[in-house]
């Protein structure tokens, strides 16, 4: 029996590389975009090392895979602090990570997602649902792809593609709060690791044909966060 294929962004940290690893468990064979693999991630079928923003180095590097039962769009940036110190750079950066490769890789491998009746899940944020002060900009984008998500499912449902946007709330282990003066805390129940979502992702794809999940928010049970020590 052929082996369903995956495609995963943000594959080389976080919770792209946990869902990536937990797709190879369920016999996936996962392309994994990403910027810098860490040693002994050898479970890719093939890793991609870009950036997401090189659109054309992008498209040419999965033009080549034949068949996508998977796409997992879950590389992401962030940058915090109140809008009017949001710079040009840190808003591009945001804009074109989190909604402009969604949008560019879902367009492409759309015609083998139908040819599959394949799946595509968008890793948002619980930012996606809520004001965020301190963090508006990185909300807005991702209240974008939620909204995308939608609409692509109702455009695509006939076809058999299930569209499915997961919204992770504080995940420790990650660098999406590496610009932010923030982190989560360190006290139990305060927060996710990535595995989480991977296991959220899990019971997504093992949902019975013909039925979808198309938003899910996954959070720790308290919500704290701690000031990072300078």
């Amino acid at each position: 029996m052929e082996l369903k294929t995956a495609v995963v962004t943000g594959a080389s940290s976080g919770i792209g590389l946990a869902i990536a690893e937990m797709l190879t468990e369920e016999g996936y064979k996962v392309y994994g975009i990403g910027r810098i693999f860490p040693d002994g991630c050898d479970f890719f079928e093939k890793r991609i090392s870009l950036d997401l923003r090189d659109t054309d180095i992008l498209l040419e590097k999965i033009s080549g895979i034949k068949k996508v039962d998977l796409l997992v769009n879950a590389a992401g940036s962030a940058y915090y602090g109140l809008a009017e110190f949001n710079t040009p750079d840190q808003i591009k950066e945001m804009c074109r990570t989190d909604i402009e490769a969604p949008m560019i890789l879902i367009s492409a491998l759309l015609p083998k997602l139908k040819d599959s009746k394949g799946m595509v899940i968008n890793i948002a944020s619980v930012t996606s649902t809520r004001i965020n002060t301190h963090g508006a900009a990185y909300g807005a984008l991702k209240a974008g792809l939620r909204s995308y998500g939608r609409s692509l499912y109702e455009e695509v449902r006939k076809t058999g593609v299930r569209v499915v946007t997961v919204c992770p709330d504080l995940t420790a282990g990650t660098k999406l709060y590496r610009n932010a003066n923030f982190k989560p805390s360190e006290e139990d129940g305060c927060y996710l690791v990535p595995g989480d979502t991977a296991e959220c992702v899990r019971d997504i794809i093992n949902m019975r044909e013909g039925a979808v999940v198309t938003e899910v928010e996954v959070r720790p049970q308290f919500n704290r966060i701690e000031k990072k020590r300078t």
